[in-house]
C-alpha cells in the first residue's frame, strides 16, 4: 500500500460545512418538547402546587350588595335636538352621582361615624407570604386619611345604562365590615344631598319664576315662527296646485292657450309670494338666518323650479323641529305653573334625591375561587415550561439530530450508534467489560450491533481494499465515543474475514488496552516509531478473533505530536498495508492537540465521530476546518449517542432519528478519548 493521494477537487471547496442554522419549523418546536417533555410536566406541578398554596393561604373575601334610584333629574337640562327628539342631561346626572359616591371627604366622614371610629382590625386581609408579618390595625391607628384611602378601594359603584339605577359593592375579609361599609355610605350621601337640596331650597321660588318666564318669552318665539312657516307651507300647497293643473294642461294645449298662460302666471304669483314670506322670517329671527344661511350651500346652482321645491322642502322640515320644540317648552311652562299653584314647589325641592331598591345585603364569600387560580397557577406553569424549552432549544449549541449534523456538515452520516444502557455507563472505567465479553453477550439483531454493521458497510462502499485500506477515528473533542467506535468497526472488519490491525494512536490518553486487556506499558506504536522495538514485536493478535490484530500505543511519549510528523510513521503505513486488509487507527481529538493531523495526512479514509446532543457546533466546525486546511477531508460522520426509543429490536433507536442525545453515552464511548 503506497501513501494515500488526494484529488485537487475534493478540497476545491474549503468551507465544506454550512454555518448559517438551519430554520426551524413546528416539528422543531414540537419535537424539543417531546424531548424534554418532562420540564413543562414539572412546571405544570408546580404550578398546581403554588395555586393550591395560594388558595389555602389567601384569607376570603366577603361581598354586600346595595341599588340605588336617583329619582332626580335636573329639568332645566332638558333640550329639544335638530330632529325634534326630546333630550335630558340623564347620562351626565348618573355619571356625576357616581363619582360623588366616590369623593374622598365622603368617605372621610365614614371613617370617623360611629360605626369605625374605634373599629378594631380594620384591615382587608390579603395572601400572606411566609417571610411576611401579618398586619392589624385599627381606625384610630390608621388615621382618617389612610383609612378613606382604604375603605374608597373596597367600594365599587356601577351605572346601569339608560336607566337611573346605581349598584353598590362592597369587599373585604369581614363580612360585617363589608355590610356596614355601605350602609354608612348610604348614610352619609343620603345626609349630602338633603344638605345639598335645603341649601338651595330658598332660591326655589326665583329659579322656577325665572324659569316660566323665558320660557314665556321662547313660546312666543317659536309661535310667531311657526305661524310664518305655516304659511309658507299654505303657500307651497297652492303652487304644487298650479303645477299640477300646468303639467295636465301642457298634455292637451299649445303654449300659447290662454287658460295654460293664466295658469303659469298663478304660479308665478304665488312663487313671488312664498319668497316674500321667507324674507319676512328671515327679518323676524337671527336664529332662522343662521338655519337659512347653514343651508345656502345646498340652494346654489339650481334651476328655478329646482330651487322653489328645495325650499319647500327645507320650510316643511324646519316647521317640523319647531313645532315640536313648541310642544317640549310649553310641557314644561305647564308644569312649573302647576307646581305653583299647588304649592309643592319647596316640598319638591326638599324630596329625597334617590331611594334605596336593594339594602345592603349580609356579605357573602365571592373569593378565592379555588378552580380559577388552579386553572391560571397550572395553564401559567405549563406554558413557562414550553417557553424554556423553546428557548433552550433556541440556545442550545450542540447538534441533537442527525438530519441537522447532515445540513450543519454537509458530510453523509455514515454510521449512526444508540445511547448505552444507563447500568453499563455508571459502571467504574477499571472494571468496564473487555470488548470481547461485552459483543458475546449482545445478540446479533441488537441496535449496537446492527450500526457496527452499518457502519463498516459504509466505509466498504468506499472503494475496494486497496483503495480503502487505511480509516482513521477521531473526533473534535474528548468523551464522543470515537474509541469505542474504532474498536467496534476494526472488530467488525476482522468478523467479515479481512485481516484487520486497530492501531492505538491516541498516545497522550490511550485506553484501547483497557477495552480489550492487555498490558498497557507493553511496547507498541511510540516504541517502534522511535526506532526502540521492531514491528513484529509490538503487533499482537486479540483473543476476540483471530482476524483482528492490534498495535498499542505504547510507552509514554514526551512529545506524541512531533513523533507522529516523523519520517517514521509513512514508511510504517506503507509496511502495514502489505500485510493487512484494513487499517483502523484510533486517533486523538482533533481541537485539544495535533496529534492526529499528520496520520490524516496519511490515511485512506478519515471519519469524524460527534455526539449527539454534546459536542458543540463550534467544536465541529473547528475540527473540519483543520482537517480541511490538511488536505483530509472525512468520508463521512459517525453519529453518537442516539436516544434509544421503547420500539424493541435491532432499529428500535432509529426512531429517534429527530430526538435528542443529551447526557447519553454510545456504547463504551463513556471513556474520555
Amino acid at each position: 500500500m503506497g501513501i494515500p493521494y488526494h484529488n485537487e477537487d475534493e478540497f476545491a471547496d474549503a468551507s465544506t460545512f454550512s454555518d448559517a442554522p438551519a430554520p426551524k419549523g413546528m416539528h422543531d418546536y414540537f419535537r424539543w418538547v417531546v424531548q424534554r417533555f418532562w420540564i413543562p410536566l414539572l412546571l405544570l406541578l408546580s404550578g398546581w402546587l403554588l395555586g393550591l398554596f395560594v388558595y389555602s393561604n389567601t384569607p376570603k373575601t366577603y361581598e354586600s350588595a346595595a341599588t340605588i334610584d336617583i329619582q332626580r333629574v335636573k329639568r332645566e337640562a332638558a333640550e329639544v335636538d335638530e330632529e325634534g327628539r326630546l333630550t335630558t342631561s340623564v347620562t351626565a346626572e348618573m355619571l356625576s352621582t357616581a363619582e360623588r359616591l366616590k369623593t374622598p371627604a365622603l368617605y372621610a366622614r365614614i371613617a370617623g361615624s360611629e360605626a369605625f371610629a374605634d373599629r378594631e382590625d380594620i384591615v382587608f386581609k390579603k395572601l400572606k407570604l411566609p417571610w411576611q408579618e401579618a398586619t392589624a390595625a385599627s381606625t384610630a391607628e390608621l388615621g382618617p386619611e389612610d383609612a378613606s384611602g382604604m375603605m374608597r378601594d373596597w367600594v365599587s359603584v356601577r351605572w346601569r345604562r339608560d336607566t337611573t339605577l346605581i349598584d353598590l359593592s362592597a369587599r373585604h375579609s369581614d363580612p360585617e365590615i363589608a355590610r356596614d361599609l355601605l350602609v354608612s355610605l348610604i348614610a352619609e350621601y343620603e345626609k349630602s344631598t338633603e344638605q345639598r337640596v335645603a341649601g338651595s331650597s330658598e332660591y326655589a321660588l326665583d329659579y322656577i319664576l325665572k324659569s316660566s318666564s323665558e320660557i314665556k318669552e321662547r313660546l312666543l318665539e317659536i309661535e310667531n315662527t311657526v305661524r310664518l312657516y305655516n304659511r309658507c307651507l299654505e303657500l307651497s300647497t297652492e303652487i304644487r296646485a298650479a303645477e299640477r293643473d300646468i303639467a295636465d294642461m301642457e298634455k292637451r294645449y299649445l303654449p300659447k292657450w290662454p287658460a295654460l298662460v293664466e295658469a303659469k302666471q298663478l304660479r308665478d304669483i304665488l312663487r313671488s309670494r312664498f319668497q316674500s314670506e321667507l324674507d319676512q322670517m328671515l327679518k323676524l329671527s337671527e336664529e332662522e338666518r343662521d338655519y337659512w344661511a347653514a343651508n345656502q350651500a345646498a340652494l346654489e346652482g339650481l334651476p328655478e323650479d329646482g330651487l322653489v321645491d328645495a325650499k319647500i322642502n327645507l320650510v316643511s322640515a324646519r316647521s317640523t323641529v319647531l313645532t315640536r320644540e313648541r310642544e317640549a317648552e310649553q310641557q314644561i311652562y305647564d308644569n312649573l305653573i302647576t307646581k305653583l299653584k299647588e304649592g309643592n314647589l319647596l316640598q319638591d325641592f326638599e324630596g329625597k334625591q334617590f331611594e334605596v331598591i336593594q339594602p345592603p345585603t349580609p356579605a357573602g364569600a365571592v373569593a378565592p375561587d379555588k378552580q380559577k387560580i388552579l386553572l391560571a397557577s397550572t395553564l401559567g406553569g405549563f406554558a413557562l415550561g414550553v417557553g424554556i424549552v423553546i428557548l433552550l432549544g433556541l440556545i442550545d449549541p450542540t447538534i441533537r439530530t442527525v438530519s441537522d449534523l447532515e445540513t450543519f456538515t454537509e458530510l453523509p452520516v455514515i454510521g449512526v450508534f444508540p445511547r448505552w444502557k444507563s447500568d453499563q455507563r455508571k459502571a467504574d472505567k477499571a472494571e468496564r467489560q473487555t470488548i470481547a465479553s461485552s459483543l458475546e453477550d449482545t445478540p446479533e439483531n441488537s441496535s449496537s450491533m446492527e450500526a457496527v454493521r452499518t457502519l463498516r458497510a459504509g466505509l466498504t462502499f468506499l472503494g475496494d481494499r486497496e483503495e480503502r485500506c487505511t480509516f482513521a477515528i477521531t473526533s473534535a473533542i474528548a468523551a464522543e465515543g470515537k474509541s469505542w467506535v474504532a474498536s467496534n468497526l476494526a472488530l467488525s472488519f476482522a468478523k467479515q474475514g479481512d485481516r484487520t490491525l486497530l492501531i492505538d494512536a491516541d498516545l497522550r490518553r490511550p485506553v484501547q488496552a483497557r477495552i480489550f486487556g492487555y498490558d498497557a506499558d507493553s511496547p507498541g506504536l511510540t516504541d517502534h516509531l522511535s526506532g526502540n522495538a521492531e514491528l513484529k514485536n509490538v503487533i499482537r493478535r486479540s483473543e476476540v478473533s483471530d482476524q483482528l490484530y492490534l498495535l498499542g500505543a505504547g510507552s509514554r511519549s514526551a512529545n506524541p505530536a512531533e513523533l507522529l510528523a516523523g519520517k517514521n510513521l509513512p514508511a510504517l503505513l506503507q509496511q502495514l498495508g502489505k500485510h493487512f486488509d484494513r487499517v483502523v487507527i484510533d486517533s486523538a481529538p482533533l481541537i485539544p492537540v495535533s496529534d492526529t493531523v499528520p496520520i490524516a495526512r496519511l490515511v485512506h479514509s478519515v471519519v469524524l465521530v460527534c455526539r449527539i446532543g454534546k459536542t458543540p457546533k463550534g467544536a465541529i466546525r473547528r475540527a473540519i476546518k483543520v482537517l480541511t486546511a490538511n488536505r483530509a477531508l472525512p468520508v463521512g460522520v459517525v453519529a453518537n449517542g442516539l436516544p434509544r426509543t421503547k420500539t424493541k429490536g435491532a432499529y428500535g433507536y432509529y426512531y429517534s432519528y429527530y430526538g435528542s442525545g443529551e447526557g447519553g453515552y454510545g456504547g463504551y464511548g463513556a471513556e474520555k478519548s
